[in-house]
């Protein structure tokens, strides 16, 4: 059951889901009700051959025969490696070619299996869509500049590792973008992060996504201003910030936004730097500051994983600097409907949080604990009573 406080606002700056339109906003209160929390429940070994990597930035899930396999997409080696996530199953690559019509560049922004016969990739700054059979030759091919509704130039990029995902429906695509403006004006942040395109009649159809206040003001939040993009079983879309504790909720063809607040999180709010920082000004500022990472839907489970990095000091006892790594990280469990059921700290020493998925099996995080160059290794971790 809901326990929430509802209460509408009309909010008139940072909150249009299109450019021209005023977003009605309505607020969800969440409290925190059954507690749950989760448990690592299996370490899983995978023997990798020397064409394969042990930690990829960009990857997808797919099935071969019923078979689950993770698809990395290797920037060495610029191909395709097919993992089985099971034992007994072979490893698989499709290598790009170097030139030609067939290419695919290292620096690839977006990769998506439609199927083995309908690979598509974009590549931003080139403004170019291809798609490609599973031999990795090209069956078409053309090129597409993105604006939106105020004709700002925008590209398309994902950053897999961060939760921010393409996602591809039966008639439109959702497309993460960044506008071709200088990052460090406040410009860049009145623009829309999440393009509707319709591929039939080559057009952009919708646009939302607009940053919060916070990221409009003086401050600077550098990569910690990439939202994560959480598709919902409602046909809903949740856009997550780091630097902002609560959850925006996006209906396609509707000017209304619903905003999860969760009090409890306050903690998280982020003020970012001086606009005018230095980059080791902001580095600083990513060690010891809390802000969240991604927003990970559970379809086995039917509950949300988010991520989250605690505030910490910059350096330790004996003067050496921290990392990100070094400091207390939570997955906090949320239902459905998105309450808050409790919260599990990830050894981030041992886990990285930058390479998680969720299978049939359980939500895997990448293990650092491997012993030898031939393994990637995951822990398996299930949803627990406390």
């Amino acid at each position: 059951m809901r326990n929430s406080l509802i209460a509408a606002i009309l909010v008139l700056s940072g909150c249009t889901q299109n450019a021209e339109n005023v977003t009605f906003h309505e607020e969800l209160v969440h409290q925190f009700g059954e507690q749950k929390t989760l448990i690592h429940s299996e370490t899983r070994t995978i023997l990798i051959d020397s064409l394969s990597l042990p930690f990829y930035d960009y990857f997808q899930l797919i099935n071969r025969d019923e078979s689950p396999y993770l698809v990395g997409f290797n920037r060495q080696s610029v191909s395709l490696d097919f993992i089985p996530l099971r034992q007994g199953d072979a490893i698989d690559h499709l290598v790009f070619a170097d030139d030609g019509p067939n290419a695919v560049d290292a620096d690839l922004d977006i990769i998506h299996l439609f199927s083995e016969d309908s690979i598509v990739t974009i590549q931003d700054r080139a403004l170019r869509f291809k798609v490609l059979n599973r031999e990795g030759k090209l069956i078409n091919s053309y090129r597409k500049t993105i604006r939106d509704f105020k004709g700002v130039e925008m590209y398309p990029v994902s950053y897999s590792y961060l939760g921010q995902w393409p996602v591809f429906l039966d008639s439109v695509w959702v497309l993460p973008v960044y506008p071709d403006l200088n990052v460090k004006k406040k410009l860049y942040y009145e623009r829309n992060k999440f393009m509707i395109y319709d591929p039939v009649k080559d057009e952009v159809v919708d646009e939302f996504g607009a940053y919060p206040q916070m990221y409009r003001g003086d401050n600077y939040f550098d990569v910690l201003r990439e939202p994560n993009l959480t598709p919902t079983p409602q046909g809903t879309f949740l856009v997550t910030f780091p630097a902002d504790p609560g959850i925006y909720e996006y209906q396609l063809d509707s000017d209304t936004v619903i905003y999860h607040r969760y009090e409890e999180w306050g903690r998280f709010f982020n003020e970012g730097v001086d606009r005018d920082a230095d980059l080791q000004q902001f580095v600083n500022h990513y060690i010891s500051s809390a802000w969240f990472q991604q927003l990970i839907y559970d379809p086995f489970r039917e509950v949300y994983y988010r991520f989250g990095k605690e505030q910490q000091d910059l350096r330790k006892s004996d003067g050496e600097k921290n990392t990100a790594f070094d400091a207390e990280w939570k997955i906090f469990l949320l239902d459905k409907d998105l309450n808050p059921m409790g919260a599990y700290s990830l050894d981030s020493k041992r886990f990285n949080p930058l390479f998680t998925f969720v299978s049939k099996e359980g939500l895997f995080i990448y293990d650092n604990q491997r012993e030898h160059d031939d393994e990637m290794v995951f822990g398996i971790f299930q949803l627990s009573d406390y």
